[in-house]
């Protein structure tokens, strides 16, 4: 027990509080197997398996729950990964502390709400993803991965995630953008609220890109999710010029800055 804490099991619904703070907290609320603590409606603290973070710490910042929140930390193993809103993130890391810094990734956070939107007209065929489309889409989110995620691409692990990638296939919404029975660019969700959708997995191949064909799929994707009540929300890189010229075309607003940190505790070496 952790004085002021409660730890809520999986799958237990989520307090109204952190359901308000929409669309900050739709990537905690969204996740399963996620072990979540709060602290009545002032904090809040959710791990998933792996070691990853999502803190939710609004302003103003009550020290009464600062002991609490850093024992809830400590029980991290050796490498962790904290995400959310920056301001969220460097309190985290003010209670993880001493800590050795791996990586950060800055981004911004932005947002749309729902509303209708004409998607442009195009070439090719933009449809919803099928089970059937795994394979055909697996090498999009392959290359995705090695470009976008992975610090070093070599680090790719082929089976994890393609598993990863069918879960997603059957729990999220997925577009692609097909030409000539190839599929040239995808785009998807990767948390669902009954309010918001976190979109990820944005990408299109390197010769295809300069086209408008994302703008087309992106715009597809926001009109069904718009269709079922959901705005959208997404974190971009902040040096992504192209993706951040795009989101704005398609009418995502500024929602803050956002912040990947990967670290482990002082006194581990780096492999």
């Amino acid at each position: 027990m952790i004085p002021g804490w409660v730890a809520r099991p999986a799958h237990s619904a989520a307090p109204a509080w952190l359901e308000a703070l929409e669309p900050l907290t739709t990537g905690l609320l969204a996740q399963t197997g996620l072990k979540l603590w709060t602290f009545e409606d002032k904090a809040a603290i959710g791990i998933r398996a792996g070691g990853v973070v999502y803190p939710v710490f609004p302003e103003p910042w009550d020290t009464a729950v600062e002991s609490g929140a850093r024992a809830v930390l400590g029980r991290l193993s050796d490498a962790w990964c904290v995400m959310g809103p920056s301001a969220w993130v460097a309190r985290a890391e003010t209670l993880l502390s001493p800590f050795r810094l791996q990586q950060r990734v800055e981004y911004d956070f932005l947002t749309r709400p729902m509303r209708p939107l004409t998607v442009p007209d195009g070439a090719g065929e933009v449809r919803l993803a099928r089970e059937s489309d795994n394979d055909a889409l697996f090498p999009l989110q392959e290359a995705y991965e090695k470009e976008e995620v992975l610090f070093d691409p070599a680090e790719f692990q082929a089976l994890a995630s393609r598993l990863h990638f069918w879960k997603m296939m059957r729990q999220q919404e997925m577009a692609a953008l097909w030409e000539n029975g190839i599929p040239v660019a995808k785009a998807g969700t990767n948390a669902l609220t009954a309010r918001w959708a976190q979109i990820g997995g944005v990408y299109t191949r390197p010769e295809r890109r300069g086209y408008g064909l994302q703008k087309r799929l992106m715009a597809f994707l926001l009109e069904r999710l718009a269709g079922e009540g959901r705005g959208a929300c997404l974190f971009v890189k902040k040096k992504n010029a192209p993706a951040l010229a795009l989101y704005r075309a398609l009418g995502f607003q500024p929602g803050g800055d956002f912040t990947i940190t990967y670290g482990e505790k002082r006194g581990r070496a780096f492999l």
